[in-house]
């Protein structure tokens, strides 16, 4: 019996650590400290590149968004103003496999460099190839209510200056390309 228990020890101290994270510098958003997070980064396949542009950031898209039981008609996140959410996504990619998914606020429309700086703010991700598909592993809000941190497996479908970020095949979301100040996007990412 005791050494049954002495085995459950360590087996806890290796889940534990694989979900500690440390607080960014905006003071609220978490990345993960232990690397083996993004162990499918080894599967990453410079080939991916020649389909993302990582010059750019790609912008969520509504193109399933209803008030009440009516469509609404499609339109970029940022200009969606009967939306009463005014925080959407922006997804950033870069050269060595890694991208981040960033929140913006239509209510303020000037964009700063510390907006896409990820170690200030912003989620954290590593993109690979498997069976021909472009994956993405993402430690974010998971769970029923979004309030447990952990990975995200999602696919990415790049087609000219359009993304589709596939949850799965339950959620599918759009993005479109949106040519930015080049030096908002001088940050690296190194996870």
């Amino acid at each position: 019996m005791r050494l049954k228990k002495l085995s459950i020890i360590p087996a806890l101290f290796i889940l534990m650590s694989c979900a500690r994270t440390t607080i960014l510098k905006d003071g609220y958003s978490k990345a993960p400290v232990n690397p083996k997070v993004f162990k499918n980064r080894v599967y990453f396949d410079k080939s991916i590149l020649t389909q993302v542009d990582t010059t750019v950031i790609y912008e969520l898209y509504n193109d399933n968004f209803y008030v009440g039981f009516e469509k609404q008609p499609d339109v970029l996140a940022r200009f969606n103003y009967k939306d009463v959410n005014t925080i959407y996504g922006v997804y950033r990619f870069y050269g060595n496999g890694c991208f981040s998914l960033f929140h913006l606020d239509r209510k303020k429309p000037e964009l700063t460099s510390q907006f896409f700086d990820p170690a200030y703010t912003g989620w954290r991700g590593v993109l690979y190839k498997k069976k021909n598909k472009i994956l993405g592993d993402e430690f974010t809000q998971v769970g029923p209510n979004s309030w447990q941190l952990g990975k995200q497996i999602q696919e990415f479908i790049f087609n000219g200056d359009t993304l589709i970020v596939d949850f799965k095949n339950v959620h599918k979301y759009t993005y479109i390309k949106r040519h930015i100040e080049p030096k908002l996007l001088e940050h690296k990412a190194d996870w």
